[in-house]
C-alpha cells in the first residue's frame, strides 16, 4: 500500500507512566528500565522501573513503566553521534 503524505513523528506521555510515539522512529536502545528513541533530529530516552513494550510496529510504538522516573528529549544536530 502507497503512502498518501508523509507524517511527522509525535510523542505523548500518557498517564504519567506511558510513552506513545506515532509516526516515523528508530528504536536505538531498549533494556528492562529503560528505552531510547530516535524520531527525525530528536533522541528521547524514557527510564523507570518495569519497562513493558505493549505495541511496537512500523510507526508506532508505546512503552509502559510502572513508576515512571524521566523522559528527556536531546536535539540532534546533523552528524552528530549519540
Amino acid at each position: 500500500m502507497k503512502k498518501l503524505f508523509k507524517m511527522n513523528s509525535s510523542v505523548t506521555i500518557e498517564e504519567f507512566d506511558s510513552v506513545r510515539i506515532t509516526g516515523p522512529y528508530l528504536l536505538l536502545k531498549l533494556g528492562p528500565d529503560y528505552a531510547v528513541i530516535r524520531c527525525d533530529d530528536h533522541v528521547i530516552e524514557a527510564t523507570g522501573d518495569e519497562l513493558i513494550v505493549e505495541t511496537l510496529s512500523e510507526e508506532m510504538a508505546v512503552f509502559s513503566f510502572d513508576t515512571l522516573k524521566a523522559v528527556t528529549v536531546k536535539e540532534m544536530k546533523d552528524g552528530q553521534n549519540l
